[in-house]
């Protein structure tokens, strides 16, 4: 683009000076000789005087830069000593400041080091304190009850759910979800709504038969003794009613949480079918059958033996609304840890190349295995989630009756038996297991899914293995609380019935159950209800390796 402004040429000189200017020449000289000699003598006049004016004013000269010299070098000495002076000055200033900022500095490092050692000791104390806190309280044997009763209600549950889940898996995607869609989609849809109908047909009706008007479920749910509860219908009649309403809101979320993991089954589910993902299918049907074998088989272990118990016998109310937070925490973090250490266990465990998404176990070439090596490396992966899972079991069993104990001023020691009751927990119990179980493997099979679609299948297992156990640690983390405190009712309500049906001898006077009657009903617990999860063995896949068709 041209610039359109015409800038003006530089001005040029019209003349040159030259040694004359415009001063006029004057006329010219004539030839008469006595003029001549009076303008040579006038010149010689004018130079010597010339030469005079010169002398003098070199002189004047000399003397004026003498003066300013001098006056100029007074000057510089008188600047530089007043600036050497200032410089002094605003050195010691200077010094003096950083003496003083360095000395604070040092000080409110030494405060803050004392400070955060102070701290640092007291948090060691504490960690102490709590891990030590069996050898305190004389509980090694207790915890080491149970860990061999969590080896059979746990252990063995999990053993045998896994395997389950992986054959039936592997079994229902080449003969129903491939060839027959529809009929997959259909019984997950009957499975589905069987376990919504449990909640309104069987448990929320169980949880309503408390004899005293929802009192014992609530003092039950939130861990306070009978005079507790008494105290505070009496003095705090606001209070009390809002626990009353937590505690009817709490029991329709367990049934809530399953109807939305149900929704998500049956989506699932039904988007396999229609996109031609037969596996995604299968594995959401596989996954609802393998958590109805485990809640069955669990409770029932649990009814049928126990390996700990009370060290003095004191009646207990169960754990507290604050200590059920600690617990979560607890559960949560070892949920995580253990998920990434099975995770990596099963990938030393596989032949090389070997990769395992959930039930389905794929060799180095990226097919499925089939036939004897399926039995044998589905074997092998399901016992080492049965192991990872019995420790996660193991802390939470031994910390919830630690906290149950420590509240009545009692602790636990190992005592084994077999009290062979409590079968109504079926009932009960295991179905809000159940509701807890579904929500979590749904939850983050769904978001497995996305995460699936998101990256095309391209991501790293570590990430993948993170990102899956991640998910299932912050499904079951966040209503541990809720759900372990209902489990927690169910336990005080089947007691207090039991109570009142085996005759008046079990009623005190103010019409609620004996506590004799209450400890003898609740013996059959080795410690607060148990929870549950699947380690990592969950819906989000377990190695963090993705199936080479993009099925979960």
């Amino acid at each position: 683009m041209n610039d359109s402004i015409q800038r003006a040429p530089v001005l040029q000189p019209m003349t040159v000076q030259n040694s004359r200017g415009d001063i006029e020449s004057g006329p010219m000289p004539d030839a008469n000789p006595g003029r001549a000699a009076r303008a040579s003598r006038n010149a010689g006049q004018f130079l010597s005087d010339l030469a005079g004016g010169a002398k003098q004013g070199m002189k004047t000269a000399s003397g004026g830069l003498q003066s300013a010299g001098n006056l100029a070098w007074d000057g510089l000495k008188t600047g530089g000593s007043y600036t050497a002076d200032k410089m002094t000055v605003v050195g010691k200033a200077g010094w003096q400041g950083t003496k003083y900022v360095g000395n604070k500095s040092w000080q409110g490092a030494k405060v803050a080091g004392k400070a955060g050692w102070e701290e640092t000791k007291h948090s060691a104390v504490t960690l102490g304190k709590f891990a030590s806190a069996p050898l305190q309280n004389k509980a090694w044997g207790a915890l080491g009850g149970h860990a061999l009763q969590q080896m059979v209600t746990c252990g063995l549950p999990t053993l045998m759910r896994e395997e389950a889940f992986i054959e039936a898996y592997n079994m229902m995607l080449p003969h129903l979800a491939e060839k027959h869609p529809a009929a997959a989609v259909g019984l997950q849809v009957a499975v589905s709504l069987a376990n919504i109908a449990a909640h309104s047909r069987i448990r929320e009706p169980r949880l309503a038969r408390d004899p005293q008007n929802n009192a014992v479920a609530v003092r039950g749910q939130f861990g306070l003794s009978p005079d507790q509860a008494a105290v505070m219908q009496r003095d705090k009649p606001q209070q009390w009613q809002s626990m009353v309403d937590k505690h009817q809101r709490d029991s329709q979320r367990v049934t809530g949480q399953q109807v939305a993991a149900e929704l998500m089954n049956i989506g699932m589910s039904v988007a396999g079918a229609l996109t031609g993902n037969s596996g995604l299918t299968a594995r959401v049907l596989s996954t609802q059958l393998r958590n109805v074998l485990y809640a069955v088989t669990r409770e029932s272990l649990q009814a049928t033996g126990s390996m700990v118990a009370s060290r003095d016998g004191k009646p207990s109310h169960g754990v507290s609304d604050d200590h059920m937070r600690t617990n979560g925490a607890w559960y949560t973090l070892n949920t995580l840890a253990m998920g990434m250490l099975q995770d990596g266990l099963i990938q030393k465990a596989l032949p090389q190349g070997y990769s395992v998404s959930g039930p389905e176990i794929r060799d180095a070439a990226g097919q499925r295995l089939s036939g004897k090596e399926l039995h044998q490396m589905g074997a092998l992966v399901s016992a080492i989630r049965a192991a990872c899972n019995t420790v996660i079991e193991t802390g939470d069993a031994f910390l919830g009756k630690h906290y149950d104990a420590k509240r009545a001023g009692d602790s636990q020691k190992f005592s084994p038996s077999l009290p062979m009751k409590d079968y109504g927990r079926l009932l009960d119990h295991s179905i809000a297991r159940l509701s807890w179980n579904n929500i979590a493997n749904a939850s983050t099979l769904a978001a497995q899914q996305v995460l699936n679609a998101a990256t095309k299948g391209n991501i790293s297992p570590l990430l993948s293995s993170l990102f899956n156990n991640g998910g299932t640690a912050a499904a079951f983390g966040l209503t541990y609380k809720m759900v372990n405190q209902i489990y927690q009712a169910h336990s005080k309500v089947r007691g207090a019935v039991a109570a009142a049906e085996n005759g008046p001898a079990n009623i005190t006077a103010a019409g609620q159950p004996n506590p004799a009657a209450d400890v003898r009903g609740q013996q059959t617990l080795s410690a607060p209800p148990q929870s549950q999860q699947p380690s990592g063995s969950s819906a989000a896949g377990n190695s963090g390796q993705q199936p080479a068709s993009g099925t979960v």
